[in-house]
């Protein structure tokens, strides 16, 4: 009978290690903003906090995921992160959020997020497109990327498509070796190129670092908007990576999901 549980075991063990295997979701993070804490806390474990600014406020209702989201409703409101050296150095790198508009797009560039660099707003750099919601995707030198994601392509005056108000939309700009892939809602929806090597360092005073919402490297409004589960990565992720993100909570996915975990518990199961 022992026999039998030990090759059982040996067998769980087998077909455990045959699963597709991800690198650790953990590997590269270098920022994590569910909102969950009421205010700007990175959960990354880097410890690179927000600085919610002009009233910018996290809201309690119209959450996707846990108990907090953050409202931008134009104007100079923003969360601010100070620059560190991880933002300032990557190349390849990727960002996850789920948004939801609250409003029909101005007609104007309105900001939704930017990570400046010297001489740049946009490292990336995204806005509401002028023509519709969807989101203008740019990187410098150069000024390239997509003009403007949506939920069938990567340019709503081409494709007649824009993001709907008022529904959640998961957003992820994967950037490895000069192309932009981007999802919405875990499917691919294109390919972009954008500059070999991208702007970078740490921008100057208050432009520097990252900024959702209004950015003071651009100037102009922020969109208005709310977003939820921000992700900020130094390497591009792959499919399988985006989609397990997207299912949110994907830190204690991660922690539970080890062989090591897995071995562990099948034996204390015994």
């Amino acid at each position: 009978m022992r026999l039998i549980i030990r090759l059982s075991l040996i067998m769980m063990f087998l077909g455990a290690m045959a699963l597709p295997l991800h690198a650790d979701l953990t590997d590269g993070l270098i920022l994590l903003f569910t909102f969950d804490s009421g205010d700007g806390t990175d959960s990354s474990g880097s410890g690179h906090d927000g600085e919610l600014n002009a009233d910018a406020s996290v809201i309690k209702d119209k959450v996707k995921y846990g108990t907090g989201a953050l409202q931008i409703e134009g104007g100079q409101q923003q969360m601010t992160v100070a620059s560190f050296g991880e933002l300032e150095e990557y190349q390849d790198n990727t960002y996850l959020f789920w948004i939801y508009f609250t409003d029909p797009a101005s007609g104007g560039w309105d900001q939704i997020l930017a990570k400046p660099a010297p001489g740049s707003d946009r490292s990336p750099g995204l806005w509401v497109a002028t023509d519709g919601l969807s989101i203008h995707y740019r990187y410098n030198p150069g000024n390239l990327g997509p003009w403007g994601i949506n939920p069938d392509g990567l340019d709503g005056r081409a494709d007649g498509a824009y993001f709907e108000e008022n529904q959640w939309y998961h957003i992820a700009g994967v950037t490895a070796d000069g192309v932009l892939t981007v999802y919405v809602d875990g499917k691919v929806k294109g390919e972009a190129a954008i500059p070999g090597a991208i702007a970078q360092g740490a921008g100057e005073g208050a432009t520097g670092g990252l900024h959702v919402g209004n950015s003071p490297a651009y100037g102009g409004p922020a969109a208005k908007f709310i977003i939820d589960d921000l992700a900020v990565y130094t390497r591009g992720l792959d499919e399988g990576e985006v989609a397990e993100i997207m299912k949110g909570d994907f830190l204690a996915v991660e922690a539970t999901g080890k062989l090591a975990y897995t071995w562990g518990k099948i034996k204390a199961d015994r």
